[in-house]
């Protein structure tokens, strides 16, 4: 009898030991998952610093830290390669792109990349209808490039600027196949104004090829919203104030959209007080002094065309461009200073600015608690 009753306590003990044990795993095994943050899906962000066209580049996506890593690499990859399509002022190793074509295409055909190709096609229909959109400025954006660039800022000669607006048009450029020719031998391509919607608008394709359906792309101005939010809220994205850290209004929405903003403050130089900004109106060749920032939005999948019109629109006085706005279906912000004189009633009237919100995003755009 008290052999059994021994056995019996021996058999609870190991029994015990075993459940205590099989315990601890569990909880072990818990504790990994709960802290492993490569496994995790949970909001993660980067900004990328060198990935070209001279802007910090942001992902923000909820996934794994493994998936987020293959999805940083996707936009590193495809800023970096179309910077060097791009690219007018430097050339890349084994890319036919701007560059190539400034250089030789004035004297034998050059064979593009196809990326190249679209987006030139694409800028030269823009160029069709957008009265102030032209990419064929390239002489007159280095002079004011260099000037900006120099050690003292300068303002260029007008004589400089006059003659270089004399080489630009759609006639100076002529496309066979994959081939690209200039006919004019100073004609000098500049894609700036288009070519990092464009970029934005393939890396967003790409990343939802690889299954990412929500977060943002930010390059500079340039947004796309890859999906609703996670948690079903609204995404509440700032438009930035020309002058101060912080928004002057915020775009309220959860529909995954596009919202590329040009503005004066982006790239400028200032002489004898007076701001000079990258953004030069083809007509007469300098920048203009009336606005301070316009913001277009559109389908996420619109990238491109919200970039050439943000410029278009930028180059108009405000009146003019909200009616060009209306009757071309395009939904943007116009941001001026306080008190400038455009002929319509602001939307918002802030204490530095005066804000136009088109009539299709009266319902998404409220003023920020920075303005």
């Amino acid at each position: 009898m008290s052999n059994t009753k021994h056995k019996t306590k021996t058999g609870m003990k190991w029994w015990l030991l075993l459940s205590a044990a099989f315990l601890v795993l569990i909880a072990a095994v818990v504790f990994f998952v709960q802290n492993r943050g490569g496994s995790a899906v949970q909001e993660r962000q980067v900004t990328l610093t060198d990935v070209g066209f001279d802007t910090p580049v942001t992902l923000q996506a909820t996934c794994s830290e493994e998936d987020f890593n293959r999805y940083t690499k996707i936009v590193s990859d495809t800023f970096l390669q179309y910077d060097a399509y791009f690219d007018q002022y430097t050339q890349h190793d084994g890319v036919n792109g701007v560059y190539t074509l400034n250089q030789q295409a004035a004297t034998n055909p050059v064979k593009v990349d196809d990326a190249v190709l679209q987006l030139l096609q694409d800028s030269m229909n823009y160029m069709e209808k957008n009265p102030k959109f032209d990419i064929t400025e390239g002489r007159v954006l280095s002079l004011w490039h260099d000037a900006r660039e120099a050690e003292t800022p300068y303002v260029p000669a007008d004589k400089d600027i006059q003659a270089a607006k004399v080489h630009t048009g759609l006639e100076g450029i002529e496309i066979n196949g994959n081939e690209v020719s200039f006919k004019d031998d100073s004609v000098q391509l500049d894609l700036g104004a288009i070519a990092k919607g464009f970029t934005a608008g393939v890396a967003a394709q790409k990343l939802h090829e690889a299954g990412l359906d929500n977060g943002y792309i930010n390059a500079g101005g340039n947004v796309v919203l890859l999906g609703e939010k996670p948690d079903g809220k609204d995404w509440v994205i700032g438009i930035q104030s020309p002058d101060e850290s912080g928004s002057v209004v915020q775009l309220v929405t959860k529909d995954p959209v596009t919202m590329v903003t040009s503005g004066d403050y982006q790239r400028y130089f200032e002489v004898d007080g007076k701001r000079y900004s990258h953004i030069v109106d083809p007509d007469t060749g300098y920048p203009v002094t009336w606005m301070r920032s316009v913001t277009v939005i559109g389908p996420a999948d619109q990238s491109e065309a919200a970039d050439a019109y943000s410029t278009t629109l930028f180059l108009m006085p405000v009146k003019e461009s909200m009616e060009y706005a209306e009757k071309n279906g395009i939904e943007a912000v116009w941001i001026t200073d306080k008190g400038e004189d455009t002929g319509v009633k602001p939307t918002y009237t802030t204490s530095l600015y005066d804000v136009y919100v088109s009539d299709g995003l009266q319902d998404v755009i409220r003023l920020s608690s920075q303005g």
